[in-house]
């Protein structure tokens, strides 16, 4: 997830029921292909999917312009399958028409330098404030269809979900550590359950590295709420590896490891959720390498 400048509003997503399995028999061009056939309109207790993860890519997808917002979205969407991606701090930052103009309005307008630079772009798409953002987080998501499930897809986790260093939204950089969540999010969340009956499985989001900054360990990846919401945090960094760890290995020689998180939903509800590795080899021949549970029933991990 892909992740910072964004806006959580035109992150999040609903997905009817579908039905989704990875192919390692059919390899895209940077990845196992994941295949998806469509199924009949089905209720939230019937939805059975399996969700495929990848977070984080930074410029992890093969193509020449993959950091350029534009061909990293065409990569996504001629995939023959139901996707969503959300955009972040790592893409198309210098090269975005924005960019440009953020410069062009801090020499015009001086006072503007005092403005958190992910204010301005937040505004740019119509939010001013937390509130703003949470309120249209909330009404998004109530435009989900009847007896839908829904799973939310955005940037960075929510606030609350802990503090410290190795937390999943914990600020491995600072010491003593603190909450990252974004506060929004929250706020959105905490609206949708107290006033709504919309079943709410899973959050996804990236942007918080598992590997935690000056390799001070392993991020927790996975939170179940006491409403049982699990959190998901799919920001494996980097996701792409050589096959040979040899120091003369390389990916174009000796082919190369990437990282899915895969997520199975039965009956509407997150059965298994596992840190899966997948070879690709230099023919495009495809294995799995590796599966690391991180739920099956429970977190694990």
């Amino acid at each position: 997830m892909s992740s910072s400048a964004f806006l959580h509003a035109a992150t999040l997503s609903h997905l009817a029921a579908t039905r989704v399995s990875v192919s390692p028999s059919s390899p895209t061009s940077s990845s196992a292909a994941v295949t998806a056939a469509p199924a009949a309109a089905l209720s939230s207790m019937a939805a059975s999917a399996r969700i495929a993860v990848v977070g984080d890519v930074h410029d992890q997808w093969n193509l020449e312009e993959d950091t350029k917002a534009l061909q990293f979205l065409r990569s996504i969407a001629d995939l023959q399958f139901p996707k969503a991606a959300i955009l972040g701090n790592h893409d198309s930052w210098t090269t975005q028409q924005f960019s440009l103009n953020f410069d062009l309005l801090s020499f015009s307008l001086p006072f503007v330098r005092k403005k958190d630079r992910i204010q301005l772009q937040l505004e740019r798409y119509g939010v001013q404030d937390m509130e703003g953002s949470a309120r249209r987080i909330y009404n998004v998501a109530l435009g989900t269809p009847e007896d839908n499930l829904v799973i939310l897809l955005a940037h960075n986790g929510p606030t609350g979900l802990g503090s410290n260093l190795n937390d999943i939204c914990g600020k491995d950089w600072s010491v003593g550590g603190g909450d990252h969540g974004d506060p929004d999010l929250a706020q959105a969340l905490s609206r949708l359950k107290d006033s709504s009956n919309l079943h709410i499985p899973l959050i996804v989001f990236g942007h918080m590295h598992k590997q935690l900054a000056y390799r001070a360990g392993l991020r927790k990846m996975i939170v179940v709420g006491h409403d049982d919401t699990i959190y998901l945090n799919g920001a494996i960094v980097p996701r792409v590896k050589p096959v040979n760890r040899e120091p003369r290995a390389t990916q174009e020689s000796e082919g190369t490891l990437r990282a899915f998180t895969l997520v199975e939903i039965v009956e509407g509800r997150v059965e298994k959720i596992a840190e899966t590795w997948v070879s690709v080899a230099r023919d495009g021949g495809t294995a799995m390498a590796e599966e690391l549970v991180l739920f099956d029933g429970k977190p694990l991990r």
